[in-house]
């Protein structure tokens, strides 16, 4: 059988025609034998150590809440059932709320024990009665409202597979009896206030976050900065950057750049796309984490390539012939292992056994250590289950965006120049958040604090959290929020809308009009990013004005494409609003840029340059309108939401031009089908409107 086999996954099924017993003996019995996972942690050891969450303690911890002290396990063939169980589902999905089934068995051993009868608890045993009783212990043991309800929902799933799986067919039906506690972020009183207001991080802070990433310099504050940047392009989880590869970062048809996104909690794989604004800032963060991971990349393809060959690097102090099935000597183990410190002062031969880690003292106990028993070593610490591939991804382990060699991001120490391996979610949040630990956090290391001076504490899933308030406050649709966060129930964005009562409600507020017939003014309606009406800007047509930076088109498209190349400032189909903001800051630069232009165009006319006339006639025109639009949004007289737009006799259209020439009436009200002079004022409109008169 090949390796590879090892990792096929087999479930049990139950053969309805055997009783009870039979069924929960071979249930065990497949769990014991054909299931592989902590197989090397052996069957009979009281707790397991998953790769990822909290150990699973069978039993209860004689000391409460002290995780080295000893274990009371289960008694009987209670015991061995839930170990069964409990290999089977995490083989089936490995998760880190694993300790949830923990509680929930505990919780169900004290029921059975509860029924006496002077034997030892086993799963057969449950009944109705006893389904009763573990709901009485919980209320009691639970005070967390939302855990009990946690803890019931697993009651309920393990009631349905007793029955499914016909190992027990006695038991009632059985529904959650806690019900599900509403998000904190939608409760109200004062602790739900201070929730929303510590949860969703300020501006401040994460502008902190783009400072450091500017600022990182060494290798460990690039890696998480860089990692930390690919959660705030995208609302997305930490756990999400373990299927990144370096080819993730890709640039579409549209010739717009995205990111193929492993989802989890039943999201599909899908593409976030990269904001134009973030472009820069992402492909950095992909360049810097592509770079640091290059060493362990390499180790990580010559494990595979030469799974019985050390890797012997630049540190190995052995001869080129040196083959690896020859003994190695203290010092050129050291050297090799990257643990020269533990040498003796005249680095011959290690110190006291004493101060040696547990797998050295056992590595040197054997009678001689060639490079082929350190390979055996190297393999057995970095290869996962998924090896070679990544379980998220399905692409080989080295192409992984997140790769580094053991001890890397460590300043003080030396990076195991033959490992590979990936970070925990413990260690980002202990670079955002202070932890009772000797090493320094992100903040501490650049100096950065509250505006009041109290440290900044933030946790990875706190950026996911303020891209979803803000897209709520900006007016972006559930659906749209859902989909960009990789979520695949949009009701689960309430958790993530950590806007305040008075933000929630002012949008309403603002929305309500004295009639049916009156609408939203179209100030409001940007404000909040919803679709500005054409009518709401004076325009008399259904349809939607798009914003341009400085105001709204309601050039309809139907009749004639757009005739101006995009000089919106000098169309007459083009309306600005005061009220709306950074429209007249926006108009301020520009008119800076067309001031430039037009010296430039003065100067070289007086230098007789062919053309250049004719600029000066363009920018001159051009400057006029703007700095009268300028002038009309700076006047205080005019109420918020004002339309300014450009007199129809300053933007005359081929039609109104020829009927010009021809000596033609162009004014429709008020006239027939006659012939008719061009009206005298246009001249001096055209004089007032560029500051000439």
């Amino acid at each position: 059988m090949d390796k590879s086999d090892n990792n096929v996954i087999k479930f049990w099924q139950a053969k309805h025609d055997k009783d009870t017993q039979r069924n929960l003996t071979e249930f065990i019995l497949f769990a014991q034998t054909e299931l592989t996972l902590y197989k090397e942690q052996g069957w009979d050891a009281p707790s397991w150590k998953p790769n990822k969450g909290q150990t699973l303690v069978f039993g209860f911890r004689q000391i409460e809440g002290n995780n080295y002290s000893p274990i009371d396990t289960f008694k009987g063939p209670y015991l061995e059932f839930v170990k069964a169980f409990m290999r089977q589902q995490m083989t089936l999905k490995e998760i880190t709320s694993a300790h949830l089934w923990i509680s929930m068995f505990r919780n169900l051993y004290l029921a059975l024990v509860a029924q006496g009868d002077d034997k030892a608890p086993c799963i057969l045993d449950v009944t109705g009665q006893t389904l009763k009783d573990i709901v009485a212990i919980i209320k009691q043991s639970e005070n967390n409202l939302t855990r009990r309800y946690q803890i019931g929902g697993k009651l309920t799933y393990l009631v349905k597979w007793l029955l499914n799986e016909r190992i027990v067919l006695t038991l009632p039906t059985f529904k959650n009896p806690f019900p599900r506690q509403a998000d904190k972020v939608e409760q109200l009183g004062k602790e739900a206030d201070k929730f929303r207001e510590e949860r969703c991080p300020t501006m401040h802070e994460m502008l902190c976050l783009a400072d450091c990433f500017a600022r990182a310099e060494n290798v460990q504050d690039k890696y998480y900065t860089s990692a930390l940047v690919l959660l705030c392009f995208a609302p997305g989880r930490i756990n999400e950057l373990d299927g990144l590869t370096i080819h993730s970062l890709q640039q579409g048809d549209d010739d717009g750049w995205y990111i193929v996104w492993h989802g989890s909690k039943g999201y599909p794989d899908h593409r976030k796309p990269v904001p134009p604004l973030m472009l820069n800032v992402v492909t950095e963060a992909f360049n810097r984490l592509i770079e640091i991971g290059k060493p362990a990349r390499e180790c990580a393809k010559w494990a595979y390539e030469h799974p019985n060959e050390f890797y012997k690097h630049e540190g190995c102090i052995t001869p080129p012939y040196h083959k690896d099935n020859l003994p190695l000597s203290d010092s050129q183990i050291a050297h090799a292992m990257n643990i020269v410190s533990f040498l003796n002062w005249n680095g011959v031969s290690f110190q006291n056994s004493k101060v040696l880690a547990n797998w050295l003292n056992e590595l040197l106990e054997e009678s001689t250590v060639t490079y082929s028993r350190l390979n055996e070593v190297v393999h057995q610490k970095y290869k996962k289950k998924s090896w070679p591939k990544n379980p998220d991804s399905k692409r080989p382990v080295w192409e992984n965006l997140l790769l580094y060699r053991d001890l890397e991001l460590k300043p003080k120490s030396a990076a195991k120049q033959f490992s590979w391996t990936m970070p925990s979610i413990n260690a980002f949040n202990e670079q955002l958040s202070k932890k009772p630990k000797s090493m320094s956090t992100l903040w501490e290391r650049f100096d950065m604090t509250q505006k009041d001076g109290i440290p900044i504490a933030l946790t990875t899933h706190q950026f996911r959290v303020w891209l979803n308030t803000h897209a709520k406050i900006g007016g972006v649709d559930d659906w749209k929020i859902a989909q960009w966060s990789g979520r695949a129930d949009y009701r689960q964005n309430s958790a993530y809308d950590l806007r305040t009562l008075e933000q929630k409600s002012r949008l309403s507020t603002e929305l309500m009009v004295a009639s049916y017939d009156d609408t939203p003014s179209a100030v409001t309606l940007k404000k909040y990013n919803l679709p500005v009406t054409l009518k709401s800007v004076g325009i008399d047509r259904e349809g939607i004005a798009d914003f341009t930076g400085i105001g709204f088109c309601t050039h309809n498209f139907a009749q004639t494409p757009c005739t101006k190349s995009g000089e919106c400032v000098t169309c007459k189909d083009h309306v600005c609003l005061t009220g709306i903001p950074d429209t007249l800051e926006e108009l301020e630069q520009l008119e800076k840029l067309i001031s430039e232009q037009l010296d430039k165009a003065i100067q070289a006319n007086g230098k007789d340059v062919f053309g250049a006339d004719r600029w000066v006639t363009h920018h001159g025109w051009k400057l006029g309108h703007i700095r009268t639009l300028i002038a009309m949004m700076k006047d205080e007289s005019l109420p918020e939401g004002t339309v300014i737009q450009i007199p129809v006799e300053h933007d005359p259209s081929p039609t109104r031009r020829a009927l010009e020439d021809k000596k033609m009436v162009t004014d429709l009200e008020g006239h027939s089908n006659t012939k008719a002079h061009i009206k005298p004022q246009l001249t001096a409109n055209i004089n007032k409107l560029l500051g000439f008169g």
